[in-house]
């Protein structure tokens, strides 16, 4: 499947987050998730927010709040916490390179960073399940069968 949009690059992301959950490397885990929630996040904006001229912007950005923030603005509301969010976009930049900032992630957070993951993908498949779109591929339904052609819910 072609996986050239936000919501298959986070399906993609997050399968390769289960492989290395149990890796010990927690910075990468930390980073990892960071990117899971950004894409799952990103393809809302992107699919139903665009006409918002903020969300440009912040679909160039990493800030999981500011994405939140569009979606919210939007009257889509996930109930994800700023706080879990805030905490995830600092792994961005400060788990990932060496600085003043530099940050060693603990089992104990990657194991929370995980648990956002899990909750943002639950959160975001069932927004998009229950507005008539593919929890797959994040395609639109049309007569109850997804429109696209290269998704496995897909019946011609």
């Amino acid at each position: 499947m072609n996986i050239n949009n936000y919501y298959l690059l986070a399906k993609n992301d997050y399968l390769f987050l289960q492989l290395a959950k149990d890796s010990g490397l927690y910075n990468n885990i930390a980073v990892q998730s960071q990117q899971v929630v950004e894409k799952y996040l990103k393809h809302l904006v992107y699919t139903f927010c665009i006409d918002n001229k903020e969300a440009l912007r912040a679909l160039r950005s990493h800030s999981l709040v500011k994405l939140n923030s569009i979606l919210l603005e939007s009257g889509i509301d996930l109930g994800l916490s700023k706080g879990d969010l805030a905490i995830l976009k600092d792994y961005y930049y400060d788990a990932k390179y060496p600085g003043d900032n530099f940050i060693r992630v603990s089992e104990e957070d990657a194991k929370h960073s995980l648990e956002v993951v899990e909750e943002v993908k639950k959160k975001v498949e069932n927004y998009l399940k229950s507005i008539g779109y593919c929890h797959e591929c994040g395609s639109i339904y049309k007569n109850e069968r997804c429109t696209n052609p290269e998704c496995v819910n897909f019946k011609s």
